[in-house]
C-alpha cells in the first residue's frame, strides 16, 4: 500500500525495479492478504477494482498532484489526501500504515 513504491522517482532508482503490481510474488500475498481481509467475494472485486486503479494511475491517481505526491509524502497522508476515490482500499492502506512496526513494545513486556 505504499504509494511511494509507484513513483516514478522510486521506480527509477535502480534499473531491475518494477512496481509491485508487476512482481508475481508481491501480487500472489496480497492476493492472499485481500482475501483475509475481505472474504466476500463481491467486496474483494470492488476493493481489486480499487486496487487497479490505484496500480495504474486511472481516475484521481493518474494526475500531476497524485502522482507527485507519492513519491515525496507520507504514505498515510497521501491515502488520507487522495484515497477518496477509493474508499474500501484507503480504509485499508490506512488501517495498515497505521501499525506500529516495531518490536519495542513486545520486548519491553
Amino acid at each position: 500500500m505504499f504509494s511511494r513504491y509507484y513513483s516514478r522517482m522510486w521506480l527509477d532508482e535502480a534499473p531491475n525495479r518494477v512496481a509491485p503490481h508487476r512482481d508475481a510474488e508481491i501480487s500472489r500475498e496480497r492476493n492472499k492478504c485481500m482475501k483475509r481481509y475481505f472474504p466476500d467475494i463481491e467486496e474483494r472485486t470492488k476493493v481489486n477494482t480499487e486496487f487497479a486503479k490505484f496500480a495504474a494511475k486511472y481516475d484521481k491517481f493518474g494526475d500531476h498532484d497524485s502522482s507527485h505526491d507519492r513519491g515525496i509524502m507520507d504514505p498515510k497522508i497521501w491515502w488520507i489526501v487522495h484515497g477518496s476515490s477509493v474508499p474500501k482500499l484507503q480504509s485499508l492502506a490506512i488501517k495498515l500504515l497505521g501499525q506500529p512496526c516495531s518490536l519495542s513494545c513486545c520486548e519491553r513486556n
